[in-house]
């Protein structure tokens, strides 16, 4: 067969050897280098391989992170306990507030209109004008003096590894 126009199509009765095809030239030339490469796997079969390390600076990087994200955790969980005791506190608030108001109307109701009454009627009482009502300030601040009776105080330690401990102490009851 003559040679096709553009293709790559051989006359294959003229060769006198499939060895003289340049594209089984160039296959046997991978196949000589796959065995090559298989006989230097072998050989380095026999020495042992080296072990993969583990360096001290990655152990403590993974520690360290460990660390953090135990301080974020506890630092949520004291969060949503600060948030429940604020809920608490505000809803009392709000009772005490209501409570105000109702003792405040029954104090109106049972002296407001009776005091009034009987200052008027039994004492000869008179309202006050506007010119008869003085106020009284006084330049000095008014003071309280809270007085503590000192418990066993311990000295406080200071350092991240106590102040993780007493973070732990804190939060058990809320982890059990």
């Amino acid at each position: 067969m003559p040679h096709v126009m553009g293709t790559s199509a051989y006359d294959l009765e003229r060769l006198e050897s499939w060895g003289s095809l340049p594209e089984l030239d160039v296959s046997r030339r991978d196949e000589r280098e796959a065995e090559r490469a298989r006989q230097a796997a072998g050989a380095r079969v026999g020495v042992r391989a080296r072990r993969q390390t583990v360096t001290l600076f990655a152990v403590l990087g993974w520690m360290l992170v460990c660390v953090m994200l135990m301080l974020v955790t506890l630092s949520h969980m004291q969060l949503a306990m600060l948030s429940a005791e604020m809920g608490q506190l505000d809803r009392q608030a709000a009772n005490l507030q209501a409570e105000v108001q109702v003792l405040q109307a029954v104090h109106e109701s049972a002296f407001g209109a009776e005091v009034g009454r009987i200052a008027r009627e039994e004492l000869g009482m008179v309202e006050a004008a506007r010119g008869q009502i003085v106020f009284v300030g006084s330049n000095s601040g008014d003071m309280a003096e809270v007085l503590h009776v000192a418990q066993g105080t311990v000295a406080q330690e200071t350092g991240l590894f106590s102040h993780l401990m007493g973070l732990l102490r804190e939060h058990l009851p809320f982890l059990s």
